[in-house]
């Protein structure tokens, strides 16, 4: 058998597992079936959300807060973690101000969030980037700082310019952290927009649809949407593990 089909059969197997698990509780009620529907139930309430154009509109929504919200946290974090992590005057001088707010909860925010942003996608998307900020920044800060210095000095000595030692060196050994920081950004953006568009409320989102199920009593529904929910995350992961392996070829993964 191909080597790399059983890497994908080896990967799904705890999904069958999970799925088993799950008909078992419900076949042998250990939790009430008004609560807890079957997988088969679940499954099929899903093929028919995707038979209507309201569940792409749902899960574009949701992207799309994601996205922009994280586009705006790269621009911003990957700057100013270099130029911190470069210069120790300014790393001592916000090193308190950013373990501070990178503590601070981003649910703690929605209220000010709100103020600033109102009730629409400006303030699902400030925190999306609020909270992929911060962990962006701190890898991209703590990845130039434990850069090897000798390699850097090595450089110098060999004539290069002090750009060239940032490109050649620095950058070039700061980009695996990088790259873990984006990736855990990406998804506390997508968790984050999730939680604002059930708490905040929404026209359309993937948040939305849990909570009206959730307040409706839709178990099967509830249970669906969360599926859909891991399922845009699942992909939005293995596509940015593609990209990461593809740039970051010569890294051990």
């Amino acid at each position: 058998m191909n080597q790399k089909f059983k890497h994908f059969l080896c990967s799904f197997s705890g999904f069958a597992v999970l799925i088993v698990l799950w008909q078992i509780v419900y076949e042998f009620k250990f939790i009430d079936s008004r609560l807890f529907p079957s997988s088969a139930q679940v499954f099929s309430k899903l093929l028919s959300f995707f038979e209507h154009q309201e569940t792409v509109v749902d899960i574009y929504s949701t992207l799309y807060r994601t996205v922009f919200g994280f586009v705006l946290a790269v621009a911003l974090a990957i700057p100013t973690g270099i130029f911190v992590g470069m210069y120790q005057p300014a790393y001592r001088m916000f090193r308190s101000t950013i373990d501070f707010f990178r503590s601070l909860p981003a649910t703690a925010m929605f209220p000010l969030f709100l103020l600033f942003f109102g009730i629409g996608d400006g303030s699902k998307i400030a925190i999306s980037a609020f909270i992929a900020f911060w962990v962006i920044l701190v890898n991209t800060l703590y990845g130039v700082q434990y850069t090897s210095k000798q390699r850097r000095l090595v450089a110098r000595s060999l004539g290069a310019s002090a750009e060239q030692v940032f490109r050649g060196v620095v950058l070039y050994e700061t980009l695996p952290s990088i790259m873990v920081g984006l990736r855990t950004g990406l998804s506390l953006s997508l968790i984050a927009v999730v939680v604002s568009e059930m708490f905040i409320g929404s026209n359309s989102g993937l948040g939305q649809k849990i909570y009206d199920a959730y307040v409706t009593y839709e178990s099967v529904d509830l249970l669906a949407w969360l599926v859909i929910t891991g399922m845009v995350g699942f992909v939005i992961n293995k596509v940015f593990v593609f990209v990461d392996t593809r740039l970051l070829h010569w890294v051990d993964k």
